[in-house]
């Protein structure tokens, strides 16, 4: 039962609802919210998810410990012990990620199929006698919304995680060989991090317009299908596919290019916390072992958080896939023929 103090209530249901009375029409909150939703109907599996990636990135930190280790001891006479545990922790840490993506993926199908059957069934009990290409459109737009739920759970969950937990154990380790090192290490994200932020509120209207052709193209492709010698149809369809590969062209190529300028700020960063290592070097005491640590560690962050800023990308390109979704739905259909088609 949840815990009130005063006239607040902490359960989780009326966060929820005060914050549809906030945000209820913003279509960004619908799809925050059904993806939340998700989560919460399929918890067990989350918490089994999120505590198997903490496993993860902890075991696939080890080696670069054990490394710096190995290398500060190369001179000594005891680092046998420390190999065997460097090959011990290299087993483990892939052997813990391809389980996690077991258990991942299996979430991933559970909901995909749970998500597909409720939101078809919503679509057949709104568009009762739509015709074939209207049927088309729909199925297409249920697909691409169901598809967006689906992987943004999946992403939330097993791509942000890793990135969080890597940015703290490495700057919690920075901080304890100077605090002027952490801070720069730190500081050292943000401009990637805005570069994704700015990316992504760009490319709004461009990502709408790819699944809103995708759609068509769906509903296109059925009309060809069943009525075959109609010429006017085939030609809408040659057009249709023709605007889809405009659009995801140029989709790709922007993408591409806002990763590598992102990639090189991040890369950038990350070599001025080696420098400012280099220059503190003699007043900290840092050893080969430790500028070994350094090096792999901000290399892991890296290259989780590029990983972790395209599935953000992702992330909101599924989001647009449910905005095209919801404003279809509140479109009235007339009979047979969806009302946008009466005109």
């Amino acid at each position: 039962m949840g815990r009130s103090f005063g006239w607040v209530s902490w359960r989780p249901r009326w966060i929820v609802t005060r914050l549809d009375v906030l945000w209820g029409a913003d279509r960004n909150w619908q799809f925050a919210r059904a993806v939340g939703r998700l989560i919460w109907l399929y918890r067990r599996y989350a918490l089994a998810i999120l505590a198997v990636t903490v496993l993860q990135e902890l075991s696939a930190l080890a080696p670069v410990r054990l490394l710096g280790l190995f290398v500060d001891r190369l001179s000594g006479e005891d680092v046998g012990h420390v190999v065997w545990l460097f090959l011990g922790a290299s087993l483990l840490a892939p052997a813990v990620a391809r389980a996690n993506i077991i258990l991942r993926h299996k979430m991933f199908y559970e909901t995909d199929f749970s998500q597909r059957v409720e939101l078809t069934l919503a679509e057949a009990a709104r568009m009762t006698a739509a015709d074939m290409e209207a049927a088309g459109e729909a199925n297409s737009r249920v697909a691409n919304a169901v598809s967006g739920i689906t992987n943004a759970a999946y992403h939330v969950l097993g791509s942000f995680t890793p990135v969080i937990i890597k940015i703290t154990v490495v700057a919690a380790s920075l901080i304890t060989y100077n605090r002027l090192l952490g801070a720069v290490y730190a500081a050292s994200l943000i401009v990637p991090l805005v570069l994704t932020i700015i990316f992504n509120d760009r490319l709004r209207v461009l990502r709408d317009a790819q699944y809103s052709v995708i759609s068509r193209l769906e509903g296109a492709g059925v009309h060809v299908i069943t009525r075959g010698h109609d010429e006017g149809a085939q030609e809408r369809f040659r057009r249709t596919m023709r605007e889809r590969a405009n659009v995801l062209i140029t989709l790709v190529a922007r993408h591409q290019v806002s990763l590598l300028l992102r990639q090189v700020a991040l890369v950038g960063s990350q070599f001025a916390v080696v420098f400012l290592a280099l220059a503190l070097r003699s007043r900290i005491g840092l050893t080969p072992g430790d500028f070994t640590m350094i090096v792999g560690y901000t290399t892991q962050v890296a290259a989780a958080f590029i990983e972790a800023a395209a599935c953000l990308d992702a992330i909101m390109s599924y989001s647009r896939a449910y905005h095209v979704y919801v404003d279809a739905q509140r479109t009235p259909v007339v009979t047979g023929v969806p009302a946008s088609r009466t005109s």
